[in-house]
C-alpha cells in the first residue's frame, strides 16, 4: 500500500475584502490532507480531504470595548507598552496607573498645559507656553515643583538630560534636573547645560524627539537626525548630531515606538524605520490615506499582537495594522492616541471617559468570515462534506459554490453551534465557507476554530504531492 499523500502547494486566493466591516476577510484553506492512497489507478476518482480555513487573517472573536470613570486626557506617550501615563486637561496634569486603572496623582498650574513626560519615577517635565516661565519640573512624589524661563515644542529626557526643542535650538539640562536639592540652572554650561543648534537651511522645527537605542532620534520639519553621546563619559563635549539622510517633513507624521519597532504613520504613506532607511507597508490601504486622521494614530495590543490603530476622519471606523501578522482589519469604532500596558490592556482617549479596548468578554463585535478553496480552476465536481465549528453562537452559514458567477447557498442557525453537515456540492471553480453573525443577537458569542470535509471528484494531477 503506497503511503499517504500530502498536498503542499496549492493555489489560493488571500485577498482582503471588506473595507468597514469588522472581520470580512477572503482567506485561503491551508493545512490540507487527503487520505489518498494511490494516484495512477485511474484518472478520475474521488479524494476526501480535511482542511482547517487559515484564520491568521482575521480574528474569530473581538471583545467589546468598556468605559470606565476616569476622564480621557490628552498626552504625547509616543512609547508602548507604558505603565504609567502622564497627561493633562487645560492645566490639570495627571498621572494614570494604568494596570490599576487610577489617577494616582493630580495637580493645577498657572496656565495651559502643551506637553508633558516622565524624567523618572518622581519627576515630570511639562511645558505651559503661556507661563513666565515655561517649563515646569514636578517631584510628584513630594509634591514639590520648579519653573524655568524656557520654552519648547517637545521634550525627551536621554541618558540622564532633559532635552527640549525650541524650533531648530535643541537645549538640555544637566542631570541635576532631577534633584530637588538643586538650585542654580540646570540649562547653564557651568553646570553642564548647554544646547545645539541644527544649522541645516531645511530645518525650521523639531517636531519629535525619542531616545532609541543609546541614541537620540530627533525628527524635524527637514529630515531625520541622530544624536550620539559617547556611552563612557556622557559629557556635552562628545554630543554629535548625524544625518540619517531621510528628508521627510516629519511635522506631518506621527512617530510611534511600540515595542521594538519605530512606525511613521502620515496621509501620504506608513512606514517602519528600518537603520537609516524607511520600509512602506500601507500599500493594501494606500487608498484609503487621505480618509485617516493619522495625527490621531496610536497603539494598542490583543491576542499577542501589536496593532497601529488610526481613526477615520469621518467614517466612524478606525483602521488596524497587526504588526505580527502584517494584516489590516477594520474596528467599527473611532480610537485616538492609544497605548497599552504591559498587561496588554488597550486604553483609547477618543470619549470623555477613557475606554478600554477588547476588554468585555460577555460582549463581542460581529462578523464575516469567507474561506475559498480556488483548484486551480478546475471544474471538476467537489462539495463539502462536514463542517465543525468549534464556539456558541448565532450565525449563518454559507456554502459557496462559483460557477459562472451561481452561488448555492446553505443556511443553518442554532444558539449553541458545534457541528454542521451537509451534502451539497456541484461542479464550479471554487468552494469555500461563509460564516455571518447575527447582529441582531446579543450577545454575540465566538468561534475558536473551524474545520471542513472537502470531497474531490477528477484527476489529481492539478495538485502537487510530496510523500
Amino acid at each position: 500500500m503506497s503511503k499517504s499523500k500530502r498536498i503542499v502547494s496549492i493555489q489560493a486566493d488571500k485577498k482582503y475584502q471588506g473595507l468597514g466591516n469588522l472581520l470580512h476577510v477572503e482567506s485561503p484553506i491551508l493545512g490540507l490532507a487527503t487520505n489518498l492512497e494511490d494516484t495512477k489507478r485511474e484518472p478520475f476518482h474521488a479524494m476526501e480531504l480535511y482542511a482547517l480555513p487559515d484564520l491568521r487573517y482575521g480574528w474569530v472573536s473581538i471583545p467589546k470595548e468598556t468605559t470606565v470613570s476616569a476622564f480621557s486626557i490628552d498626552h504625547v506617550q509616543l512609547v508602548s507598552p507604558v505603565t504609567y501615563l502622564v497627561g493633562w486637561r487645560n492645566s490639570d496634569l495627571y498621572i494614570y496607573d494604568l494596570e490599576q486603572r487610577v489617577i494616582s496623582y493630580h495637580t493645577t498650574l498657572d496656565t495651559n498645559i502643551s506637553s508633558a513626560i516622565f524624567l523618572n519615577n518622581v519627576t515630570i517635565a511639562c511645558i505651559c507656553p503661556l507661563s513666565q516661565d515655561p517649563l515646569k519640573i514636578i517631584f510628584h512624589k513630594i509634591n514639590q515643583g520648579k519653573s524655568y524661563n524656557k520654552k519648547g515644542d517637545c521634550l525627551a529626557f536621554f541618558k540622564g538630560r532633559l532635552f527640549i526643542a525650541e524650533e531648530k535650538i535643541l537645549h538640555f539640562t544637566s542631570a541635576s534636573i532631577t534633584d530637588p536639592g538643586f538650585n542654580g540652572d540646570p540649562f547653564a554650561s557651568e553646570n553642564g547645560g548647554g544646547y545645539l543648534i541644527l544649522n541645516y537651511p531645511q530645518v525650521s522645527k523639531i517636531c519629535y524627539l525619542l531616545p532609541w537605542e543609546d541614541m537620540l532620534y530627533i525628527f524635524t520639519d527637514g529630515g531625520l537626525y541622530i544624536l550620539t553621546v559617547s556611552l563612557a563619559s556622557n559629557s556635552p563635549s562628545t554630543f554629535y548630531i548625524i544625518d540619517a539622510g531621510i528628508n521627510y517633513n516629519f511635522s506631518k507624521a506621527k512617530v510611534l515606538q511600540i515595542g521594538d519597532t519605530i512606525a511613521i504613520i502620515t496621509n501620504v504613506g506608513m512606514f517602519f524605520l528600518s537603520g537609516m532607511s524607511l520600509e512602506r507597508f500601507d500599500w493594501p490601504v494606500a487608498d484609503q490615506l487621505n480618509k485617516l486622521d493619522y495625527m490621531k494614530a496610536g497603539s494598542g495590543y490583543f491576542q499577542g499582537q501589536r496593532l497601529i490603530l488610526i481613526p477615520y476622519i469621518t467614517d466612524n471606523k478606525t483602521l488596524v495594522y497587526s504588526i505580527e501578522n502584517a494584516q489590516f482589519f477594520y474596528l467599527p469604532y473611532k480610537v485616538a492616541n492609544c497605548v497599552f500596558s504591559p498587561n496588554g490592556s488597550t486604553y483609547d482617549f477618543s470619549q470623555t471617559n477613557l475606554r478600554i479596548l477588547f476588554d468585555d468578554t460577555s460582549f463581542y463585535y460581529p462578523f464575516h468570515f469567507t474561506s475559498v478553496l480556488h483548484d486551480y480552476n478546475q471544474t471538476r465536481f467537489k462539495y463539502i462534506k462536514e463542517v465543525w465549528i468549534n464556539g456558541k453562537g448565532d450565525f449563518q452559514i454559507d456554502f459557496l459554490y462559483d460557477y459562472y458567477g451561481i452561488t448555492t447557498k446553505y443556511n443553518q442557525l442554532g444558539p449553541n453551534l458545534s457541528y454542521y453537515r451537509t451534502s451539497w456540492g456541484r461542479k464550479g471553480y471554487k468552494i469555500g465557507l461563509q460564516i455571518t453573525s447575527r447582529i441582531d443577537c446579543e450577545p454575540f458569542a465566538y468561534v475558536n476554530k473551524i474545520y471542513l470535509k472537502i470531497h474531490l471528484l477528477g484527476s489529481v494531477n492539478y495538485f502537487y504531492y510530496a510523500g
